[in-house]
């Protein structure tokens, strides 16, 4: 190649010409797709990078079998939960020298499904998946086998309480240990009533945080109500807020209202403040996720928190190991211990 063409742009169509193949030669040994010779392919990625050609770093990358880049998808980007295990994540891959990609699944299957696709073709070297499917308590066949097809492709850790049936790596926050942390602080100050809303069965984190309220209200000798009121609202403030609205046309049957999370807790607790109850003094809440959004309102609600910060590391050390291994692996589950956070929202 003369000085000339040196000194422009260099384009696939110079490569290929350099190389004696087609353009569509040089497509596919750079993609990884579709057959070439292993003496061209070698050929080929030494000329991308002898001459930096764009896509130099993917090509060398595509030798090394590392592409630096992991995906991680979450079901609402907006929401402050997935939110912040993704940054706490996200700081520890990039102090490794990884980008990550993060995609909004919606909590949709097969949008899902066409994400997950993408992140195959781009090559990344692992994916993380919350919510959607992982937290379903009914699944089909076809989205289970969906993700132990491609965790035995790629580095694969879900976020969920029942990742067994994926037979892939697991990080969750150990919800039996918050729920016990939470009604036993609640005993401690003299409650003796619970009533859990704003979840829904259909979903793993709701339906056990429900089993396990039932179960440690038992031992506790506290009365527990778990009533979801909003179906087709579940998780959100709207959902916290219209069931406490519906609670409130009744005498309260008990002494603190829980969200499955804070969201609902903080809709709930907006709806008593208006009907103009005082917090705790008439009415207590609590919650789960320490969210973050209520330390910017009054009245700041109780709630279990996932501890983030060790949350977020343990999910990159997990997929970082499994990366390393080069091999396929075996599941393997990672509890994080859940702290109580102490606010105004209770006596």
């Amino acid at each position: 190649m003369d000085e000339q063409t040196r000194s422009k742009s260099i384009t696939i169509y110079d490569i290929a010409k350099e190389a004696g193949v087609s353009s569509a030669t040089v497509s596919r040994a750079i993609s990884g797709k579709g057959y070439v010779s292993e003496t061209k392919k070698i050929q080929i990625l030494d000329l991308v990078e002898k001459y930096n050609f764009s896509p130099n770093t993917f090509a060398q990358n595509l030798k090394t079998g590392f592409t630096k880049t992991i995906g991680f998808i979450v079901p609402h980007i907006g929401n402050m939960y997935f939110a912040s295990v993704y940054y706490e994540f996200e700081k520890w891959a990039s102090s490794h020298g990884y980008m990550t990609i993060l995609l909004n699944s919606k909590g949709d299957y097969e949008v899902e499904s066409k994400l997950l696709y993408s992140l195959k073709e781009k090559r990344v070297d692992g994916i993380v998946m919350m919510g959607g499917r992982m937290d379903a308590v009914e699944l089909s066949e076809e989205y289970i086998r969906e993700i132990r097809e491609i965790k035995d492709l790629i580095p694969f850790v879900s976020c969920a309480t029942m990742a067994e049936r994926f037979g892939c790596a697991a990080v969750y926050t150990d919800d039996g240990k918050g729920v016990e942390l939470l009604m036993t602080h609640l005993k401690s100050k003299g409650y003796n009533s619970i009533y859990m809303f704003g979840g829904g069965d259909e979903f793993y984190p709701a339906y056990l945080k429900k089993k396990y309220a039932y179960e440690f209200g038992k031992k506790l000798g506290m009365k527990v109500t778990v009533n979801w009121l909003t179906p087709n609202m579940n998780f959100d403030y709207r959902s916290g807020y219209i069931g406490m609205k519906m609670l409130l046309e009744k005498p309260l049957e008990a002494e603190v209202f829980c969200g499955v999370n804070d969201y609902v807790a903080v809709g709930a607790r907006d709806a008593a403040l208006e009907a103009g109850l005082r917090v705790p003094e008439d009415i207590a809440f609590v919650g789960f996720d320490d969210i973050g959004e209520e330390t910017v309102l009054p009245t700041h609600i109780t709630s279990v928190s996932p501890c983030y910060d060790v949350f977020g590391k343990k999910v990159f050390t997990t997929l970082h190991k499994i990366m390393q291994d080069k091999k396929p692996h075996d599941m393997k589950t990672s509890l994080i211990k859940p702290e109580l956070k102490l606010r105004k929202s209770t006596k």
